[in-house]
Order: C-alpha cells, then structure tokens, then sequence
C-alpha cells in the first residue's frame, strides 16, 4: 500500500498545480505539455535510481513534506514575473516548482521501494538496470498514477463547491494538506522547518483568503468583493476603485463587467449601469430583425440564452418581459450574477452542462412528425408525449471559456439542435471570438452560417484598427487598447453572428426609445453598423475556405487543438493589457 499512497500524493500535486496557475495563465496554456511532462518527470525520477545507486542517508520525502508546505511561498515570489514570462515560459517554469519538483524525488522513492524485490535484479540482469527501471514504471507506476491523477482532478474541482457553505476551499489549502499527507507519511523532525512557510501562507500570503487579497489590491485601486473556485475554474467579481467600474473574472478572462452608476455619472445624464463591453449590447438587437411576420409581442415570447457571464442581455429580455431561459454551466457565475449584477430572479435557470440539455431538448422538439401542423394554444409550445416543449423566439449564444471558445458548443450536431428550439420565425444570435487570421475562425463561421443555410450576417463589434491589442471594444473610457504581444497580422476580435430560421431577408427595425432601457451604451452600440458587416459571399470573401463542405463535426475539436492553444495565448496577451498584472497575479 506504501507505494500507492505515495504515488496518490503525487497523483494530488498535479491537479493542485494546475489550479494555482490557471488564474494566473489561463487553464489552456497552463495545460499544454502539463500531462505529458508528469509522466516524463515521474518516469525520470524513477530511472535515475540507476544511476545513484542505493542512497543510505538520502530521504528525499521529508525533504518533499517540506517543499510542498513551501510552494505557496514560492508562488508569491514567481507569480509577480509572471507578465515577462508571458504564457509560455510562465506556465512551464511555474508547474516545474509547484509539480515537477514533487513527482521527481517520488518516482526515485518508488524506484527504492522496487529495488528491494529480487524480480527488479533479475530482470535488470537481462536488460540493464535502466531499461528496467523504466519498464516496472512504464507497466505499474505509470497506469496507477494516471488513474489517481484523473480522480484527484474532480477531486480538486468539485471540493471547493461542495464545502462554498461552510468556509472557501482553495490552492493554499491543498497546498498545506498535501504537505501534511507527505508529513504523515514520511515523519520526521526535519518537518518542524516547515513551519515557517505554514505561518507565512496563513498570517502573509495574499492568495490565502480575500481579505489579504485585498489588503494587496487596494494599494492598485482593486477590490476583490468576492471569489470561489466552482466546477468551471476560479470566479471573481472584481472592482475598480479609481475607474468605479466592476467585472466578473474567470480564471485568465472577463465574462464581462459594467460601469457603475455612480453620483457623478447621474450628473452626466446616466440612468443605469453600463456594460463595459458593446458586445453583449448587440446580442439584443436579435429583438431588432424584421421578419416575414408580424413581430412577436415582449411578453407573448420566450428567450434562450446559453452562456450567461454578468447578464447583460437577458436582463435586458427580461426588462422587456420576455420570458427568458438561461442555460449556464457553472453555478457561481449565475450565483454571482445575480447578487453582483442586478440580474432579476424571475427567470428560468438551467445550472446544466449546455450540449446535453439541449440535445434533451431538440430531441423531444424533433419527436413530432411535423412541428408546424402540431402547435396550438400558446405558439410557442408543442406537444410531445403530453409533456410542453418550449420553442424560442429568440435565442442568445454567447460562451467563453479559459481564453477560447468551446468548440463542442459550435459544432453542427449543437447547432442544428438549436435550430431545433427556435419557432419557425424565430432568430438567433451567436457571439464568437476569435482571430480572423486563423483557419478555425473560418471554419466555425462557416459552420454557423451552413446551420442556418446562409441566412445570417456577421458583425464585428469595432473597427479593425481597436483590435489589434484588445478582443471586446469597451463602451466607455479607456476604451482603446494597445496591440503589446500581438504579431501584425492578429485580428482578434468578437463577432456577433444574427441568423434566421425561416428564408428570407436579415434586416434590423430601427430602435425606439423603449428598447434602449435608458442606456447610453445601447444608444450608440446596439444595433450593429452596416460598416462593421463582414461579408459572406462565396465566390469572394477571405472567411470562407476553399472547400465548403468542410465544417466542425462532434468529434472534430481535439484536431483543432494547436489554434485552440495558440488563440488562448494570444487572448492572454490581451487580458493583461485590461487589468494590471497585479491583479491577475493575485487572484
């Protein structure tokens, strides 16, 4: 049992480390290479036995007890280089000190435990002791370690969500419990030097709780208001003192954030907070296109949204009496929404993982022989199996995660099934980010556009020139970013595609007063310029690849997983541009 319990501490560091530098490098860039240099680093740690022989007063785990309780300490001294190592060198050097410096000495300990068994001498006499001690780690610690791994991964993932009630959960405190599993498992008075890391991590370190955060950002004019770690990564509400706007974090990324409606500003003829990005104006205007039929009344119809970071837009469906849906996987970003964001709680919220409920939901949907013969009562419920299913007027697709798009929520299986939902006139509304330069930009637009048989337009939500350095064009000030990090050919930058579910014309009504809510932002980006359409002619324009039959499938998103690494970085690069590093480094 010894050695499974050691290859399970060491199993426990891997997920841990990763959870320290996704705040500070974004879960993607922090994962490239993370699993196959713990194998290799295990590994090596194991056929190094070879070389030094037997080590009588060598004992490598009390010195790992005390090494771990230390990593948090080295974090707050690595972490502040962080914006010059950038999201490459960064994450490489961080998971060497916080993972790799465990898993080395624990692969040369199993090597100790092995070499006690007369079959490790027998079968080095037959290949030599290097071949065997890499053969016993490839066949045993290997394949114990990769299972351990992935348990210790949900492990890591779902405790601080489970004990949110009670007291927060977060790396510091993995970090000294693993110090103390190796304590217990490896005794000895040596430990007792390690107590003045402990006292450091709970008395100094400002990633211990909020409050030392804070002590830290106040001096940069931040405030932490609140924070958690939940099943999609580390989330945040953040605030500016010196600008009074505040955002919503996600590890390395912002799902968005709003000016405050301060004194002064009321002064200046605001009425209500404003988004900070114009993006999540434009996703309203799909209220806004003109139909074959006549415009749905505000409170006869029903909206869709998937993906819901501060809830721009579904407050303001819901301002408009639209009965809304939202569909988000992580329940601290609706939790935080709600009680950072104003958002109303008269909707309906489905805390689901967002390509299942709706493959459940079109499924019922495609159930009836011919949707259109089968509604009656209310227009936007069918009968299936004497259970309602809702069909949408209007739905809202705006998701972003760990600096890139989830690919499985813009494949044609998913697509197609929200078309499914939408009423025959319905329209959708699908917010992308991404590098025009870049193949699987094309390739996701082409997508789209192939899901509702051509019957979109494509927006982007700024001029070409405020995109070089900054992926959302902020409504307010500071508005422009530089294009530090980028390579002149990045274009990086949100687009807002509007799609139609019946054929005909794409065209918006132009907006009245009512449907501005009294906000200044919506006044000048919500309804999206006819300069800023990018077009979509076949023949012609540059999105469009050469074989237009190829399109991202389910199954298809691992093979773009290069442009999906190479995008998070550079949405890294940018991220540091909005907020101070010191305020990523400090969670």
């Amino acid at each position: 049992m010894y050695p499974v319990a050691l290859l399970s501490l060491a199993a426990a560091a891997s997920p841990i480390s990763q959870m320290t530098m996704a705040p500070v490098y974004g879960s993607i860039p922090s994962a490239v290479n993370h699993a196959t240099m713990c194998s290799i680093s295990l590994l090596f740690g194991f056929t190094v036995r070879t070389f030094t022989g037997q080590l009588k007063n060598f004992r490598p785990l009390e010195w790992v007890s005390i090494w771990t309780f230390a990593i948090p300490v080295i974090q707050t001294l690595v972490l502040p280089y962080s914006g010059r190592l950038g999201p490459v060198a960064g994450p490489i050097i961080n998971g060497f000190l916080s993972c790799h410096t465990v898993l080395l000495p624990t692969g040369f300990v199993l090597a100790e435990f092995v070499s006690r068994y007369k079959q490790t001498a027998m079968l080095a006499s037959r290949v030599g002791a290097t071949a065997a001690y890499l053969i016993i780690g490839l066949l045993l610690a290997f394949p114990v370690y990769s299972v351990l791994e992935a348990k210790y991964a949900g492990i890591v993932q779902w405790t601080p969500e489970l004990l949110q009630d009670k007291f927060e959960v977060n790396p510091i405190h993995f970090h000294l419990a693993l110090g103390a599993a190796y304590v217990v498992l490896a005794p000895s008075w040596y430990s007792l030097l390690a107590l003045p890391a402990i006292l450091h991590s709970v008395s100094f370190n400002p990633h211990f709780s909020t409050h030392k955060a804070n002590a830290s950002l106040i001096k940069h004019d931040w405030k932490l208001l609140d924070r958690q770690w939940s099943n999609t990564g580390y989330i945040s509400v953040l605030e500016s003192t010196a600008n009074e706007y505040r955002v919503l974090r996600a590890d390395h990324s912002l799902l968005g954030g709003e000016w405050l409606l301060t004194p002064a500003r009321k002064k200046e003829n605001w009425h209500t907070n404003e988004p900070i990005y114009a993006v999540f104006s434009m996703l309203e205007s799909v209220r806004l296109l003109q139909l074959d039929t006549a415009p749905v009344p505000d409170t006869s119809a029903r909206a869709l949204i998937i993906g819901l970071g501060i809830g721009t837009a579904p407050k303001a469906m819901l301002a408009h009496g639209i009965h809304t849906t939202i569909v988000e996987l992580d329940p601290v970003v609706h939790k935080f929404a709600v009680q950072y964001f104003d958002l109303p709680k008269n909707h309906t919220a489905v805390l689901q993982d967002a390509v299942k409920w709706v493959k459940r939901q079109a499924a019922a949907a495609e159930s009836l022989t011919a949707i259109d013969e089968k509604l009656k009562g209310d227009a936007n419920l069918v009968e299936v199996d004497r259970k309602p299913v809702v069909l949408y007027d209007y739905i809202i697709h705006d998701v972003f995660t760990g600096g890139a798009e989830p690919l499985s929520l813009f494949t044609t299986q998913f697509l197609q099934n929200l078309r499914n939902l939408l009423t025959p006139n319905g329209a959708i509304a699908l917010n992308y980010a991404g590098d025009l330069s870049l193949p699987l930009t094309r390739l996701v637009l082409q997508t789209i556009s192939n899901a509702f048989d051509g019957q979109c337009k494509i927006f982007r939500d700024g001029p070409p020139e405020r995109y070089e350095g900054d992926s959302k064009h902020k409504s307010g000030k500071n508005s422009e970013q530089g294009n530090e990090g980028h390579p002149p050919s990045s274009d990086f930058l949100n687009m807002v595609v509007f799609c139609r579910n019946s054929p005909g014309t794409l065209s918006f009504r132009p907006a009245t007063t009512a449907d501005y809510l009294g906000s200044l932002s919506r006044r000048h980006y919500m309804l999206p310029n006819a300069d800023l359409e990018i077009p979509l002619e076949k023949s012609s324009d540059r999105l469009l690849l050469a074989n237009e039959t190829l399109l991202l499938r389910p199954g298809d998103e691992s093979s773009w997983e290069d442009e999906q690494i190479e995008s998070a970085q550079r949405h890294w690069r940018i991220m540091r541009t909005v907020m101070p590093d010191v305020v990523w480094e400090t969670w």
